[in-house]
């Protein structure tokens, strides 16, 4: 770092990036030879870009600029751009390439299943129906959020995604009803009022219930998740509305003609005996050891849960060539400390502890909690005075959050404020985890509440929510063994294992699929009542509900 070549080439470079736009200065070792920002072998050191706004849309957005303009070569120089913006920067690209690559696979895949899910060209058209209204509705809405607070960008995928879901959902299920009403004889218009009635309903209270699911992540602190509770009630409140406005004036207008250029005969014909009628009558007959025996199973997969762990984000999770993956695990093996995000501790109106030996002994504690390396001297502005500490660990990791908690349990001078990336780091995780709980009650309460209106049944609702946890259970299961545990690495892309799982995406994943699960639930619980009220024996409105329904819950979780 000392050769006369590589200062040359140093002081070219910093002059070009200080003329940049949005970059307001640099500094770096060579301005301040100073010894820690060099790597432990002599060979590479720091340059440290400075934004204009400390803003993190424009540190992402001056670090997609410095790294398309220099790539990683200047002149002599090797270049790893690292830091929060980089990182920020190189995951949202990835996982907008990403996403593009996986629409362009699965939306193709998803009208040919439709095609031969519905059995027809006509019924399969119906789903965009609601997905559509469904997906711009929301859009429309989430604009008008927007203009208010804060919403995260991936909450259009939750709606895409969402909408084109429930419109296969409600759609699977009011045609489905639609046919059959029509093969009992009924008219078009005394079959969409029987499908609205029957169906229509259903789809109304499995509305409500994703609704209330996904609106408790209203009340995490963290505007990302936030962002997913506008989309989800949105897009869900969306789709109710399609599947029951637009799609039976669309069942109306069609009539019989909803079977037209028909793919798979035996898709159209609604059967009341079949698989699933032999499959719920095997239940029943043993009833005692399938519960057992699936129990078990469900234990076998939520066995490792046990090892679970949540962290966040960071440059850890892009493929393992990326520049800004390799840049992160350059300075993790040749730098000693992390200067580019120390703990950084602020005391208001900390001017009259200038030179105090309260200060003195704080930072002297400071000093020697593990995992801190060194302190800087403190500055002043005004009345606040400012100092930070290097430390030695990746600032979101679990090491980094219980080294906050140490410096947090120090005795502090009045008004002292502890921040930088690790705090951030701590602070989300603990805001998640103290709204956790209310999440969960809320969860649970709401979705008790709307089945007991729905059923009328105070066991029923008792045996949905306990079945979906344990389902939810071995679902997370599943996710540690993969993605901590590391089993099948390779077959995911080869992707790192940190140890963790990010805390924002199982929130979302579990809050989903609980809410889908008890959307099935209401479709599955809805039939098999209407037909137990029918007049036909608890044996027989089980075995038959689970033929009218299971194939539709089937098709449409497999298409999602």
């Amino acid at each position: 770092v000392d050769d006369p070549t590589v200062i040359s080439d140093v002081i070219a470079l910093t002059a070009e990036l200080r003329q940049m736009q949005n970059i307001s200065k640099t500094f770096s070792y060579w301005d301040l030879k100073a010894p820690q920002l060099k790597s432990t072998d002599g060979k590479a050191a720091y340059i440290f870009i400075y934004a204009t706004k400390s803003d993190f849309d424009l540190l992402s957005k001056v670090a997609g600029i410095v790294t398309k303009t220099y790539g990683n070569k200047y002149r002599t120089l090797t270049l790893y751009a690292t830091g929060s913006g980089v990182a920020g920067h190189a995951i949202n690209g990835q996982i907008s390439k990403d996403l593009a690559k996986s629409e362009a696979i699965a939306i193709p895949l998803t009208f040919l299943l439709l095609l031969f899910i519905f059995g027809g060209l006509v019924a399969s058209a119906t789903p965009l129906v609601v997905g559509v209204s469904a997906i711009l509705g929301s859009f429309f809405v989430i604009f008008l959020i927007s203009l208010l607070t804060d919403v995260s960008i991936f909450a259009i995928n939750l709606i895409t995604g969402l909408g084109l879901g429930l419109g296969i959902d409600y759609s699977l299920l009011m045609v489905n009803r639609f046919r059959e009403e029509l093969h009992r004889g009924l008219s078009v218009n005394d079959a969409v009022i029987k499908t609205v009635a029957t169906a229509g309903r259903t789809v109304f209270f499995s509305g409500l219930t994703i609704m209330v699911t996904l609106g408790s992540m209203l009340i995490f602190p963290l505007y990302f998740l936030k962002s997913f509770g506008y989309a989800g009630i949105t897009v869900v409140a969306m789709a109710v509305i399609g599947a029951l406005i637009p799609l039976p004036a669309m069942l109306a207008l069609l009539g019989n003609r909803i079977d037209k250029y028909a793919v798979r005969k035996s898709a159209i014909t609604p059967k009341e005996h079949g698989g699933w009628a032999n499959t719920a009558h095997f239940v029943m007959r043993r009833p005692v050891a399938v519960l057992i025996l699936t129990l078990i199973g469900l234990g076998i997969f939520a066995a490792p849960i046990k090892n679970i762990a949540f962290g966040q984000v960071d440059s850890q999770v892009l493929p393992k060539n990326h520049p800004a993956a390799e840049s992160a695990r350059v300075v993790g093996e040749r730098f000693p400390g992390r200067e580019s995000v120390p703990v950084e501790f602020v005391i208001e109106d900390g001017t009259k502890f200038l030179g105090s030996a309260e200060l003195k002994l704080y930072q002297a504690e400071i000093g020697s909690t593990e995992g801190i390396l060194y302190l800087t001297d403190a500055v002043t502005s005004g009345k606040i005075l400012r100092f930070t500490a290097i430390h030695s660990m990746a600032p979101r990791s679990l090491p980094a959050e219980a080294l906050i908690d140490k410096l947090r349990e120090i005795p502090a001078p009045v008004g002292t404020l502890i921040g930088g990336a690790a705090a951030d780091y701590t602070d989300t995780q603990q805001g998640i985890a103290d709204a956790l709980p209310w999440a969960l009650l809320w969860i649970a309460i709401s979705v008790f509440l709307l089945l007991f209106i729905f059923t009328g049944s105070l066991l029923l609702p008792l045996k949905a929510v306990l079945l979906n946890m344990l389902s939810l259970g071995a679902t997370l299961g599943v996710i540690t063994w993969i993605f901590i545990d590391g089993h099948l690495a390779n077959l995911f892309g080869g992707f790192t294992v940190t140890g963790t799982l990010d805390t924002g995406s199982v929130i979302l994943i579990a809050v989903t699929t609980f809410g889908l699960s008890m959307d099935y639930e209401v479709f599955l619980i809805s039939r098999i009542k209407e037909e137990y009220e029918a007049g036909k024996s608890n044996a027989d409105a089980v075995a038959i509900g689970l033929q009218r329904s299971a194939r539709i819950i089937t098709a449409a979780a497999f298409v999602l």
